[in-house]
C-alpha cells in the first residue's frame, strides 16, 4: 500500500490569478515552544485538538500565476532539511512548474523554513531565473552580524541567513514600501522577526492576505493569541500584531493563507469567546 497522499498541492482561483499552496514539510513540535501560556494549558488544547502527539507544525509554501508571471512566496526548508522534507519542487512537479519558470520570489522573513529553498544541499540556486525579493529590515538584520546575546537557535537562523545569502545573494533586492507588483502589497507585520511581512492578493473582487508566521501552532494562538514561540524576535510586538491582524481578519472576513496553517493552509479568522477560531477553505475538484 502507498504510504504517501498522492498530491500536496491546492489551487484556489484568486479574481483572474491562481494560488497554490505547495506542502513543503511537518516539522515535529515541543509543548515548550509556545511563550506566554502556561504549558499545561497547552497540553489542554492540543489535546483538545484532537490532533497527534507529539505536535506537529505545517510547511507550506504558495505559488501566484497571475497568467503572466509565477511568483513563489518563500520557498521551504529545501537545502537546509533533514528528512521532515522538503516536497517544495516535487509538487512544483506536479502542477508542471519548473524551477527555472519562476519569475520572482517574494520572501516574507529570512528564518531557515522560509528560504532554505532557495539553495539546494551544494549551496547552488535552485531558481536561477527569478528575483528574489526580501523586505530591507529582514536582509539589513539577518545579513549582518550575528548579535553576541543570541540564542543557540537564532543563531543558527542568522548561521543559515547568511549561508543562503551568501549563495544566491546576487539575485536578491531589498524591498521597501508596500507596493510590490500588479495586484501583491506588503503587510508588514513585525514581531516574529524585525520586518516580518505578509502579502496581500487582489485580484477582480477577490483578495487574500497570506499572513506567512502569525501562528505556527493554530490549536494553541488561535484561541490564545497571546501566546508567541519561542524564536520571535519580539515576543511583545509578535503578541500585538497577532491580536491586531486577527481582530482586522475577523471583522472583515477576508481570506487568510498562512505557511503554517493546516494544508491548505487557506481559511478565515472568526471571533470564539476571548480568542478566535479558524474555519478552513472547503477544498473543491475545479478551480
Amino acid at each position: 500500500m502507498s504510504t504517501t497522499q498522492p498530491a500536496n498541492v491546492h489551487q484556489l482561483r484568486i479574481g483572474d490569478f491562481v494560488l497554490t499552496t505547495l506542502l513543503d514539510a511537518q516539522m515535529e513540535a515541543s509543548f515548550a515552544l509556545p511563550r506566554n501560556i502556561d504549558e499545561n494549558e497547552v497540553r489542554r488544547l492540543h489535546a483538545e485538538s484532537r490532533r497527534p502527539t507529539p505536535p506537529r507544525i505545517t510547511l507550506n509554501a504558495y505559488l501566484l500565476d497571475t497568467g503572466t508571471q509565477k511568483i513563489l512566496i518563500d520557498t521551504g526548508l529545501g537545502g537546509l532539511a533533514g528528512d521532515a522534507g522538503p516536497y517544495l519542487l516535487e509538487n512544483l512537479q506536479t502542477i508542471g512548474v519548473t524551477p527555472s519558470a519562476i519569475d520572482t520570489v517574494l520572501i516574507t522573513h529570512m528564518h531557515p523554513d522560509h528560504v532554505g529553498g532557495l539553495i539546494d544541499a551544494d549551496d547552488n540556486a535552485v531558481f536561477p531565473q527569478a528575483t528574489v525579493l526580501v523586505p530591507t529590515g529582514e536582509l539589513d538584520y539577518w545579513g549582518g552580524e550575528i548579535p553576541e546575546d543570541v540564542s543557540d537557535a537564532q543563531h543558527g537562523q542568522f548561521q543559515a541567513a547568511h549561508r543562503v545569502i551568501a549563495a544566491v545573494g546576487a539575485q536578491m533586492q531589498h524591498l521597501e514600501g508596500t507596493a510590490v507588483l500588479p495586484g501583491i502589497t506588503r503587510v508588514p507585520l513585525p514581531g516574529h522577526t524585525p520586518d516580518h511581512s505578509g502579502y496581500r492578493i487582489e485580484s477582480g473582487h477577490d483578495r487574500i492576505l497570506l499572513w506567512t508566521d502569525i501562528v505556527h501552532m493554530p490549536q494553541i494562538q488561535f484561541p490564545c493569541p497571546d501566546a508567541g514561540v519561542a524564536f520571535d524576535t519580539d515576543v511583545a510586538q509578535a503578541r500585538a500584531t497577532r491580536h491586531a491582524i486577527m481582530a482586522e481578519l475577523a471583522e472583515s472576513q477576508e481570506l487568510v493563507g498562512g505557511h503554517h496553517l493546516d494544508f491548505p493552509g487557506i481559511g478565515y479568522v472568526v471571533t470564539d469567546g476571548e480568542g478566535y477560531r479558524f474555519l478552513p477553505h472547503v477544498w473543491q475538484p475545479t478551480i
